[in-house]
């Protein structure tokens, strides 16, 4: 029997482009033979997003959808995602198309030598200098907080395991980061180089200010220091609104 992909994506704003990636993604699986399910997190969008992810999941049952209560932030909305997928292995992607569906079947190939989660990583990232600066910074803090592997880059497209997203979704963090997690769980990770995409729809949201507000949230959160636990705050991981799922247990 075949593996089932489930494909989590965030997203926010991404009523122009979620038609576009359901279609790239579809492709993908049928030119590679791929199962999938594909579960779209819309994180309290300001715009149609929920509507074209309802119109999406009606044309196609592997389409699902969920909707928070408000905003959580991308990493809470994945979050929520995980704790749905049904799949074998779990992909992660953003909504605006910079991650190329096309890679998926790349990601999949190799995480099948026996890996626990393998990220993409784009030879050329097409970032501006905001998300370029957060990367380093968050790369030289996760060898701070987390034992993490020299030679190893994290990114928010990877694939893993379904051991590894069980064991993610057990963390009673408020503030979640995955990759921080999967780090601490001392998972066998693996790069794979791909094309990066510039983006296509929207614009980053990321500044100098956002950047800085994440890197004290990692290091307060994700540091094992116990005086920091006095700064931690307890409240939800994600709240949904609607959905079109029934109950969390028939998933998981």
């Amino acid at each position: 029997m075949a593996d089932l992909i489930s494909i989590v994506v965030p997203v926010y704003n991404g009523e122009n482009s979620l038609e576009e990636l359901y279609t790239s993604i579809n492709q993908t699986a049928a030119a590679n033979k791929l199962e999938f399910e594909l579960i779209l997190v819309d994180d309290h969008s300001p715009d149609q997003s929920y509507q074209e992810i309802l119109k999406l999941h009606k044309q196609d049952s592997r389409v699902k959808g969920i909707r928070l209560a408000q905003n959580f932030g991308q990493q809470n909305a994945i979050f929520c995602g995980l704790n749905y997928a049904t799949g074998d292995y779990i992909i992660t992607m953003d909504d605006d198309l910079q991650h190329r569906p096309e890679d998926i079947f790349l990601l999949y190939q190799k995480i099948k030598e026996g890996y626990d989660v393998v990220y993409a990583i784009p030879e050329e990232r097409k970032y501006n200098f905001y998300r370029k600066l957060g990367s380093k910074l968050t790369n030289w803090l996760f060898n701070v907080i987390t034992p993490k592997k020299d030679g190893i880059t994290v990114s928010s497209f990877r694939i893993i395991t379904r051991e590894i997203m069980q064991k993610i979704i057990v963390s009673d963090k408020s503030f979640i980061y995955l990759s921080a997690i999967i780090l601490q769980e001392e998972a066998e990770i693996a790069n794979v180089y791909t094309r990066h995409q510039q983006r296509k729809y929207g614009q980053s949201n990321y500044n100098f200010l956002k950047l800085l507000k994440l890197f004290l949230q990692l290091y307060i959160y994700y540091h094992e220091i116990p005086i920091l636990k006095l700064f931690r705050s307890q409240k939800e991981q994600y709240l949904i609104a609607e959905s079109t799922f029934k109950q969390k247990e028939d998933y998981i």
